[in-house]
């Protein structure tokens, strides 16, 4: 008892319902480990006549050892399936030769994280999005709105009905469809891509590129892996022209990296390494009480930080400009179908949050003087009247609103209930107008 009790007090409050969950299947476990005991050493009790004789005996034993293991491992799995979801996207997923990765068409997934306090579910529909049941052609006398974006728009952490485009499709009435398309972890670039070949399909009356300018400058700048399979496309500016990069080939994967590859599909490694992931933070804190600062995460543009930095670095402002780039082309592209665009830029929690915000800058060590948290809106409101389309951010209202409710998940980013209502608010007088503006442009064809 003393070591069990031990045990359970290296992980968080929040962890031990989840190993009393799991008592059950290691009892499982145990029971099956002890019934294959005896017969693994069945083979070593009589002396073996000959070295032929001795050794069939050990390639049975090792044999039988690794079927028992294979069986106690199948049993974890089964009970971990039974008795816990995974927090992650993974298992709604797919690799994509063009966007890198896309949801995966039918799936279905019931995300918890208890780490960040989230509990979702996850439904794709035919067409590869987050959203009931669409036809590919708009349905007659309805007006069609396509958002476009990232995790913040996709609504991690809430319920369909909730997010910002339900409340939306809700309350522009019966002859409007707002249709997400959005995907977690895309950048600007993806969601161009997508509109190209997919969206501009879909016969949008207005299209809304819900911006999340803490990340996306970043996310258009790197070439990273999302869970490690699925490579990202990105552009470049070669004399001021758009480059498309599509994502990397991948090379024929080696035996670990298929190990690799198997072990992730598993929802009972995924258990494991994730409380081993915490157990061993939990260490390192007790190590280390002070986060140390990593100046290379800011000076290389991948923190979202970078965003607000003055003056931005070389190669950031590269990235800065081929996002301004792919706006521009989005608008082309919108443009040439006749089609109205709406920039819309979302704030993250610690632009909203002082207490998020300085929370964080004290664990990365980073003075407030270094940053401009305008910056980056001042320039995409410049662009947004340069093509004379209209750019609404939610940041002062979210401000507002803040005040009065929390609008973030309590251990988490992203905007809970709450956040997406003052999203819907903010955004909904410049869509009617897209659609009143379209609606009379339809009229006199």
């Amino acid at each position: 008892m003393r070591r069990r009790l031990r045990i359970i007090r290296l992980f968080p409050d929040r962890v031990k319902k989840e190993f009393h969950v799991f008592g059950l299947g290691w009892v499982v476990v145990c029971a099956s480990l002890a019934s294959a005991r005896p017969l693994c050493y069945a083979g070593c009790r009589d002396k073996p006549r000959s070295f032929a004789i001795r050794l069939r005996a050990w390639q049975k034993n090792a044999l039988l050892a690794t079927a028992s293991l294979l069986f106690l491992f199948a049993v974890a799995e089964a009970v971990t399936r039974l008795l816990w979801e995974p927090g992650g996207y993974q298992p709604v997923i797919r690799a994509d030769p063009v966007y890198g990765w896309a949801l995966d068409p039918g799936t279905r997934l019931h995300a918890v994280d208890t780490d960040r306090s989230i509990d979702f579910t996850i439904e794709v529909n035919a067409l590869g999005l987050r959203d009931p049941e669409r036809t590919r052609r708009k349905p007659p006398g309805v007006q069609r709105v396509l958002l476009l974006g990232d995790s913040m728009a996709f609504g991690t952490g809430i319920e369909i009905g909730w997010r910002y485009s339900d409340l939306l499709d809700s309350s522009l009435g019966g002859d409007v469809e707002v249709v997400n398309a959005a995907v977690p972890g895309w950048g600007t670039d993806q969601e161009f891509l997508y509109l190209c070949r997919e969206g501009l399909s879909l016969e949008p009356d207005a299209v809304v590129l819900a911006l999340c300018l803490a990340n996306d400058v970043s996310n258009n700048r790197l070439q990273h892996q999302l869970f490690g399979f699925a490579p990202k496309p990105r552009f470049v500016l070669d004399a001021g022209v758009l480059v498309h990069e599509p994502p990397a080939i991948q090379s024929e994967a080696s035996a670990r990296q298929r190990l690799g590859t198997l072990l992730k599909k598993s929802r009972f490694a995924h258990y494991v390494g994730r409380h081993l992931r915490t157990l061993q933070s939990q260490r390192r804190s007790r190590s280390a009480p002070v986060a140390p600062y990593h100046p290379e995460d800011l000076d290389s543009g991948e923190s979202h930080w970078a965003a607000f930095r003055k003056p931005y670095t070389p190669s950031f402002e590269a990235a800065f400009q081929v996002t301004e780039a792919l706006i521009e082309a989005t608008f082309d592209s919108c443009t040439a179908r006749g089609v109205a665009l709406i920039l819309f830029a979302f704030p993250m929690k610690f632009e909203v949050d002082p207490v998020a915000r300085e929370r964080e800058l004290h664990h990365y060590g980073y003075d407030p003087s270094w940053f401009d948290l305008m910056a980056p809106y001042e320039r995409v409101q410049r662009l947004a009247e340069r093509l004379e389309v209209p750019f609404i951010s939610a940041l002062d209202d979210f401000q507002r609103s803040h005040q009065k409710q929390p609008l973030f998940l309590a251990r988490d980013a992203h905007p809970n209930a709450a956040g997406h209502a003052v999203a819907a608010a903010s955004l909904e007088d410049a869509v009617r107008r897209a659609l009143a503006a379209a609606a009379r442009e339809h009229t006199t064809r």
